[in-house]
């Protein structure tokens, strides 16, 4: 996508200038109405085509897609992270309560459990360590995409004036 703006207006401004004080009042009439039309081309030239804002828009609609099912994929997984942290405390005790009428050369469960909870507990931290980078780059792209939204809105309502 190019913004093209073209500002001959400082020279034609330049030869309305020299022009009107050689010719009258008739000559700046007219250096007026070829420096309007002259403007006037020059910015409906530099506006973003209406195929052009309606591909924008896809895209940033899709990036905002992306970005909800990025959240969505982060809630979950914290979800689940803080429901295993959450289910190896009665788990541990269920095993306990369970192995209690094991033989006693039944290998014992009580060190698996603990090691299975420290492994979950750093499971969890790694996850939230790594998601607290994803969560600010979420941010600045969700802060992106609203300023994406102003301009494109304020193309279209630029657009409707004209």
């Amino acid at each position: 996508m190019q913004l093209s703006l073209h500002s001959p207006s400082r020279t034609v401004m330049a030869a309305a200038a020299a022009l009107s004080s050689s010719r009258g009042v008739a000559g700046v009439k007219g250096l007026f109405f070829i420096f309007t039309v002259l403007c006037l081309v020059c910015f409906v030239s530099s506006l973003i085509e209406k195929d052009e804002l309606k591909k924008l828009k896809q895209k940033v609609q899709k990036a905002e897609q992306e970005l909800d099912w990025q959240k969505a994929e982060r809630a979950f997984t914290s979800e689940v992270m803080n429901y295993c942290s959450n289910l190896m405390d009665p788990l541990t005790a269920l095993v306990k309560k369970t192995t209690k009428g094991l033989p006693d050369d039944f290998p014992p469960l009580d060190g698996l459990m603990d090691n299975l909870k420290v492994f979950i507990e750093k499971t969890k931290s790694y996850v939230d360590a790594e998601y607290a980078e994803e969560d600010e780059e979420m941010e600045n792209t969700e802060q992106e995409l609203k300023e994406i939204k102003k301009l494109i809105q304020s193309i279209e309502d630029f657009h409707a004036e004209l």
